[in-house]
């Protein structure tokens, strides 16, 4: 999320309300979890493996869908604003090889700005502009999974 948005906007940058949530298999992964995050504030979200941190985060831009309530950037998560929030702040994987996956790094970097909705212009001046902030210029044909693991992590 964007901490100097957040500050100005709201005081609470993440507030949820007895988030529960069950998968199909009837594991319940998430039972009454409620957390307030102030605009700005760190937090450090730790667990065994198994223990819903995951599926957790995946709530927060609407991924997965439980019961509970969820606002970001004081705004409901709901369909009405999905879009906004996504464009708020994004989920990076721990490992890099579970979220790379189109045939090159450019297009990979596009993906999620292109299911916004944008201009194909306007994402491939993004895509590019991401790829100069990490100093990944130069790999926009090469294949995501031919990278280092540094360079997948940076992509």
């Amino acid at each position: 999320m964007r901490t100097i948005e957040a500050s100005i906007a709201v005081r609470t940058a993440v507030e949820i309300a007895d988030l529960h949530f069950t998968y199909p298999d009837g594991v319940k992964a998430l039972r009454g979890v409620s957390l307030s995050v102030g605009a700005g504030e760190k937090v450090a979200l730790l667990g065994p493996n198994g223990a819903g941190k995951s599926t957790f985060l995946m709530h927060l831009n609407g991924i997965l869908k439980g019961s509970g309530d969820i606002e970001i950037m004081g705004r409901r998560l709901c369909n009405h604003n999905i879009r906004h929030i996504r464009a708020q702040g994004g989920l990076v994987f721990e490992h890099p090889d579970d979220q790379l996956f189109s045939p090159t790094v450019l297009d990979d970097v596009a993906y999620g700005p292109l299911y916004m909705g944008l201009p194909r212009e306007e994402v491939l001046r993004r895509a590019r502009q991401a790829l100069e902030q990490v100093g990944m210029v130069g790999f926009e044909e090469r294949m995501p999974h031919r990278l280092s693991l540094g360079q997948k992590k940076r992509v």
